[in-house]
């Protein structure tokens, strides 16, 4: 029998409470101690060993609210995979990133090109994602949105939950922020040029990796990172020993990335990256569907040029000014030719944009208030052809301009109460050749309110709305498909329009067993209402055509938990979720909904010896609410890893070693899908000099 809202809050208000009486004894450790409640960094020295047990800094987010704030004070779910962890996991696609993190899968299976995320039940255009603060907007059915180089990345920081009012459209799922690595974060102190050379291998799909980076700042007030990275991967294996065909890779990525400090509070930053990739693979793959007269083979090169212009100002004794300026540009190409008789596709996305944004800050009786004002502009461009004619099957000529304001008030009304309140208009202009334009508006309110109980323990409440505006494919798109079926275009269709209340408690508490120790906890329930949700219909052989249409009103709600613990020595995490989505109207499930899951890891640190030994499990359970197609098996993986910093030995030596799906079991993401790899043997060494 299906629960009622109240009784899921219940759930999660009950589960609450009992995380908290887990961690009651904070508050008595630290009156006895006199310990300060907070820790950034923790470095404590055994007497007994001599040895040094250090615990990482509190992750720092900006997208929440544009101001940097620790992730575990913040009221919003909100993980961050950090340059640490990134290097544990051997990174090489979406999928080894966000594997674990609660409420987060990918759809697009295992082929990295063609992956996308899932957050809270929300895919393609309704996530947005940015790159160095650039909207990477790309998204065509079947071909995938993320080209990006895992190499050069210095963290992905992921929100879960609507954030139009500070993102714009299309965040009704939340938001996947890149940031790429600059010379500063590899320089060591003193440092004035160096470079880093990185070779992986894993031995899945016999896959290569080579990364060097050349690093170094040519004056005091400069800095300049140059990084070129290949990566040539074959087919993989699946658990049961099939190689799964067309899964091959071959990418090559450079960046450029510099920095001047203008003064001690202004800096200007330009970064410059160029992805290309070349394989052959079905002309739908992310499905596992056999090759056919509507999935043929095709040779496709993809192609991203990037550019980011950034400038801050910062200044801690100016309250009036604290600005982030980012002019960006951004080129996707997708170019496919039928491998039977030659047909050539191409599909072109131009972005231009400009966002900024300054925080203001007053003392209102003693109260800390932050008001942020900000702004942004930007513009999609798009063309398909086929032979070198437009064709409005395949990605329909058109433009999209966007233009939206914001402010942001951040209070705290008393030492324990802080709330936030903001709201956003946005604008949007569609046009196509040959069709009728659409222009329309949003507003985008949001409020949040936290409470500090204790020392360790800070329930919140969160309203926001969002909104997305109708992709130009979506709105435009006619003409054939498939034998049998045509696309017909919609240039009615409305924008979605999502509503969602976040009822969580942060958890932080530090020396709770141990002295030292750092204990953090993020659990949250979200219910999501979406007004004019758009789907598409029609898209099944027996359907003579294919058309977005807006359902009138859809829900999605949940439970997301993450927990993790570190003493420096000894170090583990918990991630679970509980997702499900309907059509309010006719009660059929929406599709993308994930699979109940939980992800379990842990680890030691060998601190004499400077190496890490830990897993990883990751338990999915069967997926049965879904809108089409068969229920999808639950599995369950483990990993182990180990990484040896073996500076003492050989300086600037780093080692990396681990083993995914170890028992090499055999399993699918999503029916229909290509079964993913099976155990793989990673390795990757880099050496600074």
């Amino acid at each position: 029998m299906a629960l009622s809202n109240s009784a899921r809050l219940l759930m999660a208000t009950v589960s609450t409470f009992a995380l908290a009486t887990a961690v009651q004894a904070q508050d008595a450790a630290s009156s006895t101690n006199g310990q300060p409640t907070e820790t950034e960094t923790t470095a404590e020295t055994s007497a007994q060993t001599g040895t040094v047990a250090v615990v990482a800094l509190d992750a720092i987010t900006i997208t929440a609210n544009k101001l940097e704030t620790s992730v575990i004070d913040a009221p919003a779910s909100i993980s961050v995979v950090d340059e640490e962890e990134l290097e544990r996991r051997q990174a090489s696609d979406l999928s080894d990133i966000l594997r674990g993190m609660p409420g987060v899968e990918i759809h697009g299976g295992p082929r990295s090109t063609v992956q996308e995320p899932i957050i809270r039940g929300l895919t393609g255009d309704r996530v947005v994602v940015r790159v160095d603060g650039a909207r990477a907007n790309m998204s065509v059915g079947h071909k995938g949105r993320f080209f990006f180089d895992p190499e050069v990345l210095k963290s992905v920081e992921v929100y879960r939950g609507a954030a139009s009012t500070m993102q714009g459209t299309g965040a009704l799922g939340g938001v996947i922020a890149l940031t790429t690595k600059d010379a500063n974060d590899l320089l060591d102190p003193g440092q004035t040029l160096g470079a880093r050379v990185k070779v992986g291998y894993a031995s899945v799909d016999h896959g290569l990796t080579t990364n060097g980076m050349a690093y170094g700042r040519p004056s005091d007030n400069t800095d300049l990172l140059v990084s070129v990275t290949r990566e040539s991967t074959g087919n993989f294996e699946s658990g049961d020993g099939d190689k799964q065909p067309y899964t091959d890779d071959d990418y090559i990525n450079g960046m450029l990335k510099g920095g001047i400090d203008i003064n001690d509070a202004s800096r200007l930053t330009l970064t410059v990256q160029r992805y290309n990739d070349d394989h052959r693979l079905p002309s739908a793959p992310d499905s596992g569907a056999a090759l056919s007269t509507s999935n043929y083979l095709v040779n496709r090169e993809s192609e991203e040029t990037s550019m980011v212009l950034g400038y801050r100002y910062h200044d801690s004794a100016n309250d009036w000014i604290d600005a982030n300026l980012n002019a960006y540009g951004m080129r996707t190409d997708l170019d496919e030719k039928r491998v039977s008789d030659g047909r050539h596709d191409e599909r072109t996305l131009d972005t231009i944009g400009l966002d900024g944004s300054n925080t203001s800050r007053f003392d209102l009786a003693g109260r800390d208030l932050a008001v942020t004002v900000g702004g942004e502009i930007y513009q999609d461009s798009q063309e398909g052809r086929r032979n070198g004619v437009a064709v409005s099957n395949l990605f329909p000529d058109a433009e999209m301009t966007i233009y939206g304001v914001y402010v942001d008030n951040a209070l705290a009304l008393t030492d324990a109460l802080d709330v936030t309140a903001g709201v956003r208009f946005d604008s949007y202009d569609l046009s196509a050749d040959g069709q009728r334009a659409r222009e329309d508006s949003a507003i985008s309110p949001r409020f949040s309110a936290s409470y500090r109980l204790t020392s360790w323990m800070q329930p919140y409440v969160s309203y926001a709305e969002a909104f997305r505006a109708p992709a130009m494919t979506e709105m435009y798109a006619s003409g054939y498909h498939f034998p049998g079926n045509n696309f017909v275009a919609n240039p009615d269709l409305e924008a979605e329009k999502a509503k969602t209340w976040e009822f969580g408690t942060n958890f932080k508490s530090d020396n709770l067993l141990t002295h030292g120790d750092a204990f953090r906890a993020k659990v949250a329930y979200f219910h999501n209402k979406i007004e004019d949700y758009i789907e598409q219909q029609g898209a099944t052989f027996g359907s003579s055509e294919t058309k977005s249409v807006n359902v009138p009103e859809a829900e999605i709600q949940g439970f997301e938990a993450e927990l993790t613990y570190d003493t420096g020595v000894i170090f583990g995490g918990l991630a679970a979720s509980r997702i499900r989505g309907e059509n309010t109207r006719t009660g059929a499930n929406l599709s993308d909904i994930p699979a109940d899951k939980v992800a379990l890891s842990g680890g030691y640190r060998f601190q004499d010896h400077g190496v890490e030994l830990g897993g990883r499990a990751n338990l999915v359970d069967r997926l049965t609410r879904i809108a089409s197609g068969s229920e999808v098996p639950g599995y369950a993986t483990f990993d182990v890893f180990v990484s040896w910093d073996a500076h003492e030995t050989v300086p600037g030596l780093t080692v990396n070693a681990g083993i995914d799906n170890i028992l090499d079991h055999n399993y699918q993401t999503a029916d229909q899908g290509l079964y993913e790899p099976g155990r793989n043997l990673k390795i990757s060494a880099s050496m600074k000099f």
